[in-house]
């Protein structure tokens, strides 16, 4: 069997390019430093953003308390300097046009429900603007409250 120089140097070099192309693929909300597997210590900062003409809005109140009663749940002490945290956690709740609606005589309403971005980045001091973090879910209208599946995921990503 022969080989010309050409197809020696791609089967040489085609599996090296492969896996370097590969290796730059990440899923980021997947946790590689294991960090979410050990805290035991959270802080939580919550960004709203301006609330549109819907049924339910960003609330500080109701997102306060549905991240308390889920991190109750996960057996994690909230403390309030990032400093002194495992991890922190991001979240920024808005508004979202689903890109549905409803049709009554000639008027269409969109449908604009809540939505909750949950970002996790690593404790010791508060995320900079631009840093990655470690893991991250957002979730948008649906059935039950976007904020709790969110950090249902993360429940299950801690495990």
């Amino acid at each position: 069997m022969k080989f010309s120089a050409f197809a020696l140097v791609f089967l040489c070099l085609a599996p090296l390019t492969v896996s370097k192309s590969l290796a730059q693929t990440r899923n980021m909300a997947l946790d590689d430093t294991q960090v979410l597997k050990t805290a035991k210590k959270v802080a939580v900062l919550i960004n709203l953003n301006p609330p549109a003409a819907a049924p339910y809005r960003p609330d500080f109140g109701r997102a306060k308390k549905q991240i308390g009663e889920k991190l109750a749940k996960q057996k994690l002490q909230l403390v309030i300097d990032p400093a002194d945290a495992d991890i922190v956690l991001v979240l920024r709740e808005f508004n979202s046009d689903s890109g549905s609606g409803t049709a009554t005589g000639t008027t269409y309403r969109a449908q604009i429900c809540l939505g909750d971005e949950l970002k996790v980045y690593p404790g010791g001091k508060t995320p900079s603007d631009g840093e990655p973090p470690i893991w991250s879910v957002s979730e948008v209208c649906g059935l039950s409250w976007p904020l709790n599946r969110a950090m249902d995921k993360l429940g299950k990503a801690m495990k």
